[in-house]
């Protein structure tokens, strides 16, 4: 360590002040590199989060200054889904809704199948398949419509049909799907 300082002592005024420009230049460099980058990217990220937190904010003042656009919406429609107990009421609902349309339009429903509810973000959408019917023409529109203009929102979202024995008979499938809110 003295002969380090001797030969400090030994350099001219101008390689002192090089020096020290170096040594300060050096410890500027190694600041950046560590500290200012670090708090810089530190930083960066906070205004991206701060950015994205005033776009959900200004998101959600939207949704809210159109509450009372959604709640008159709500009560036009509101009656139109039906409420169920519990899941298994509400399957037995509609398979009883499906079997009371199958006797009133002449389809016979030979077989049907229930299918896990599909969970939708206020609703749950429960499906159920007549794996197999036997049907006039004429009957299984009749069928379908029944289905379609029934209180709440019931639809026919897939049909399979093949000719019958009969020439207007048919046979086949179908996938039902009926909207509907489990309250508790």
């Amino acid at each position: 360590m003295k002969s380090l300082l001797d030969k400090l002592d030994k350099l001219s005024p101008r390689e002192k002040m090089m020096l020290a420009l170096m040594t300060i230049f050096v410890f500027s460099a190694l600041m950046d590199r560590c500290v200012v980058s670090s708090i810089m990217s530190r930083l960066e990220k906070m205004d991206s989060a701060i950015e994205q937190s005033k776009d959900e904010r200004d998101y959600a003042l939207r949704l809210l200054s159109r509450e009372k656009e959604a709640q008159v919406e709500y009560e036009k429609i509101g009656s139109a889904i039906v409420k169920a107990a519990s899941p298994a009421e509400a399957i037995t609902d509609m398979k009883a809704e499906l079997y009371a349309a199958a006797r009133k339009s002449g389809l016979v429903i030979n077989a049907m199948d229930q299918r896990e509810p599909r969970p939708k973000s206020f609703c749950d959408e429960y499906v159920v398949e007549i794996t197999k019917f036997d049907a006039e023409m004429k009957d299984l529109m009749a069928f379908i419509y029944k289905i379609d203009s029934s209180p709440g929102m019931s639809k026919v979202v897939r049909l399979n049909i093949t000719p019958g024995k009969t020439r207007n008979s048919v046979t086949g499938s179908m996938l039902l799907t009926k909207v509907m809110i489990v309250e508790g």
